[in-house]
């Protein structure tokens, strides 16, 4: 270190500081530190247009801000816009390069104090790069204002360079179409995810939107009544009974099969019974009251299912196997709810519960919860390939009718079968493991949880 400084002593010695001076004129600095204003006005141009929301655009204009649509427009040119600016931007720092070196670097090399000038640029160098860091830093708090500040003069730079580019854009415009529509369906959702944690929508708005994203996925067989569930009646099952059946369930439509269940024949309103019996007809058969029923495959995707029900103003649709079976039923409103979540009226049972929760760790469930809506509420990852319900896990797992008592382990959870009903599922205790929480987590929902 001692060597060091009395070599830096001997070579630039202190009766010389004051006799150096920077060979350049005044000309050369204004034209130095107009480019670097120009150069950043790019770089403030270029980060507000290329980081600017556009479905905030969109409300910015529809609010009638002014200048919006030009700014929409070069945004929706992108390809455009940012090759433009690019070209600028590096013309515009070639210039500096090139201002430096042949002004304030060459003419001094040589000179005792070469290193104070190299040192100097170095410096300036520095500090134009923190000025462009923290410039972009404050674009990006609020890209779209800026971006609309700045569309006129955006507008007047990318007309002046476009000349340069236009060989290189109309190569490209085939994919400039493609720039704007970049984002995907995983990345819109994790774009609701990102939305609903800052607080900029609420919970059941980004359920809703999850659900309309589902929507085009989910199959017939996921939301139908189960056959087993499925009520319906013989069609020689007499009037005033059948009448009985329907004001005591509060269906305004029910199937209608002959002789056995997997041959329906169609389906008999309330509305034509009543129009029956109010008349005074004797009739010994609903054959004559059944409406056409509409059969569907179980893999029929529900987003189809709900424009042919609408097309065809129905409610219900009859869902069957691969062999011909019925499977169960889809209704109009099983469809909705997929959407809305759950939808409570005057005939829903609300003393019916698909879970209850026993202690911190333990947990009853009906046999027909399925498993997606366990996962969702626990956040566990039960399988859903062999089985769509709880009571279908277990029959899967077990490879036999259960029997009361029967317990497996499933990622985790104990299952225990508490009761059976005609050789189903009805009722399973659930013990969830033991963590670092109290208990499992369960996520709030926007409908009632016990239907």
């Amino acid at each position: 270190m001692i060597s060091l400084k009395k070599h830096l002593w001997r070579e630039f010695p202190p009766e010389n500081y004051g006799t150096w001076t920077l060979k350049v004129n005044n000309t050369q600095i204004t034209l130095l530190v107009v480019l670097t204003i120009f150069d950043l006005v790019l770089t403030s141009i270029r980060s507000s247009l290329l980081n600017v929301r556009f479905p905030r655009l969109v409300s910015l204009s529809e609010a009638g801000m002014v200048r919006v649509e030009k700014t929409m427009e070069l945004v929706t040119k992108r390809a455009r816009t940012r090759s433009t600016l690019k070209l600028g931007q590096a013309l515009v720092r070639f210039l500096i390069a090139g201002l430096v070196l042949l002004n304030f670097i060459l003419p001094n090399l040589g000179e005792e104090f070469e290193l104070p000038v190299l040192g100097y640029m170095m410096l300036i160098g520095l500090v134009l790069w923190l000025l462009e860091f923290i410039l972009e830093r404050l674009i990006l708090t609020d890209p779209e204002n800026w971006s609309i500040r700045l569309t006129p003069l955006a507008s007047v730079l990318i007309t002046l360079f476009s000349p340069l580019l236009f060989l290189p854009l109309r190569l490209s415009r085939s994919s400039e179409s493609r720039n704007l529509v970049t984002i995907t369906e995983d990345e819109l959702i994790h774009l609701v995810d990102a939305s609903q944690r800052a607080g900029e929508i609420e919970k059941d708005e980004s359920e809703m939107i999850h659900s309309v994203f589902e929507f085009g996925d989910t199959m017939a067989k996921e939301i139908m009544i189960p056959r087993v569930d499925m009520l319906s009646l013989e069609v020689n099952t007499p009037l005033g009974e059948a009448a009985d059946k329907l004001l005591e369930t509060g269906y305004s439509r029910i199937p209608v099969y002959e002789e056995q269940i997997d041959n329906i024949i169609g389906l008999l309103y309330t509305k034509d019974m009543l129009q029956v019996w109010r008349s005074g007809d004797k009739i010994t058969s609903l054959r004559p009251l059944l409406r056409t029923a509409r059969f569907i495959p179980e893999t029929k995707k529900v987003d189809e299912l709900l424009d042919e029900m609408q097309a065809a103003r129905m409610h219900i649709a009859i869902v069957v196997d691969e062999y011909g079976g019925v499977a169960g039923l889809v209704t109009l409103e099983d469809i909705i709810e997929e959407i809305f979540g759950e939808i409570q009226d005057e005939y829903d049972d609300s003393e019916e519960e698909l879970w209850h929760q026993v202690s911190a760790h333990e947990y009853l469930f009906d046999g027909r919860i399925s498993l997606e809506e366990i996962n969702d509420l626990f956040g566990t990852s039960l399988p859903t390939d062999d089985a769509d319900t709880i009571g279908g896990l277990i029959f899967a797992r077990i490879g036999r009718v259960p029997s009361e008592g029967d317990t497996l382990e499933e990622n985790g959870l104990i299952l225990t079968v508490e009761a059976l009903h005609e050789r189903r599922v009805h009722r399973v205790h659930a013990v969830f493991p033991t963590t670092e929480k109290d208990s499992p987590v369960v996520k709030e929902t926007t409908s009632d949880d016990n239907p």
